[in-house]
This record gives C-alpha cells, structure tokens and sequence, in this order.
C-alpha cells in the first residue's frame, strides 16, 4: 500500500451519465502512495468513467471522492491538476495545441516556468519520447502512436505525483508500443492505468481492482487474480 499516504478515496461512489446510461455503480477504492493500480475490465464496464471520477474531472453522481485528502472544487482544482495527470484513451480529447511544442509546453507555461527550464524539458522530453522531428508540427497531422507519445508526454513533463492512464497503448503500434511501456515502467509515482490489455498490467501495476459488466467492483487483489481464468472470463475480459 505504498507508503501509507493515501491519496485518492472513492466513498460509495456511482456515476449515471445524462442520457440516463450507468458508468459505475457504489464504487469504494483507496489509492495510497506509490500505488501501481489496474483498473482491469471489458470494454464497457466503466473503466473510463472511473479514471474521470478518480482525478476529478466528474463528479460523482453519488458518495464522494477525495483526492489528496479533499473533495474536488474551485478553490483546489488547480493544485489537484498539478499534482495529477490523465492520459485519456483517444490523444484527440487532450491534443488542442497548434503545435507539438505548444503541446509539451502548455501546462509549464501555466506554471510560470523560465524560459531555460522550458527549452530545457522540451528537449529532453522531446529525445526521451523520440519526437524531435514533429516539435513544429500540428497534432492534428501526426500519427496516432505519435500522438499517444505526445500525449503522454504532455502529461509526464509537468512531473506529476498521480498518473491516471486510459488504455494507454491503444491506437499505436508494436515499436511505440514498447516505449510507452519502458516510460510508465520507470515512472516514480502512483499509477492507475485503466485496461482490458493483461500484458499491458502484468508489466505496469502490482494492484488489480476487477470491474464487472454490471460497472461495479467484482475483486481487488494482486496480480495474481490476472491468472484466475473462471473470474477473467466471468467479467468478460477473457
């Protein structure tokens, strides 16, 4: 349980869409420090909407979360986005910029950083995640994997204490494939990675929550509930 810090509690939580369509039903979940968590489910089940609630960009529709020991409002919104990040599963959601160096740049402009320590994390983001080559492009005009890439690493730059990832690997291929993998593996804080990818979570997380098709918390565990095929296959994974 990390270090005993808890940073993120979801209390009886449940969210229902306008349109009247369940995305999770009596959620209870703490994150701790230094957490690895995969959010395993099949498509469907509420994954996405439960990476919305834990980083506070919904709010529940009942129970409460709290992140870092407070309810989400106006007057902490900012110190809670500095401190969490959130990859959403489709880069085109997040990527608004007019370039990919405005993209990277966004969120330590709004920090007010120096114009060296921009240039500086620019380029070692930039080599990190091997984009060099498209920092003068539009998003709009890359490829999906270089669009995950500077996705995440729009996110990552900023240094952020909570990482919440939504199918991070999803629209890239095996090559980028990799280097998201080996980027998330050596990132030194808590992680929740939403996924209905077993490889993807047998590398990246050490906690499992288990969501049904019913949208509610079937089993929390280690790893070691990725290889209980009867319960894989009951919640539709497998």
């Amino acid at each position: 349980m990390g270090d005993n810090l808890k940073t993120i509690e979801a209390e009886n939580v449940s969210y229902r869409y306008p349109d009247g369509s369940v995305g999770v039903r009596d959620v209870n979940l703490e994150v701790y420090s230094g957490d690895r968590i995969g959010l395993i489910g099949a498509n469907g089940s509420g994954k996405s909407t439960l990476i919305l609630l834990l980083s506070g960009l919904i709010k529940p529709t009942e129970g409460r979360v709290k992140i870092f020991g407070k309810e989400p409002d106006k007057k902490n919104v900012e110190e809670i986005r500095r401190r969490i990040g959130v990859v959403f599963q489709n880069p085109d959601d997040f990527l608004f910029n007019p370039t990919v160096r405005d993209e990277l740049l966004y969120v330590p402009r709004q920090l007010e950083w120096s114009d060296e320590e921009l240039e500086r994390v620019l380029k070692a983001y930039a080599k990190m995640f091997r984009i060099e080559h498209i920092t003068d492009k539009p998003p709009f005009r890359l490829s999906g994997g270089e669009k995950k890439k500077v996705e995440i690493a729009s996110v990552l730059i900023y240094n952020p204490e909570v990482l919440l990832l939504d199918e991070p690997t999803a629209y890239v291929d095996g090559k980028t494939r990799r280097q998201i993998m080996e980027t998330l593996k050596s990132f030194d804080g808590t992680i929740i990675v939403a996924t209905h990818e077993l490889d993807v979570a047998k590398k990246l997380i050490d906690k499992v929550v288990l969501l049904n098709l019913d949208h509610k918390i079937e089993a929390v565990g280690g790893k070691e509930l990725l290889h209980d095929i009867e319960l894989l296959e009951r919640v539709g994974v497998l």
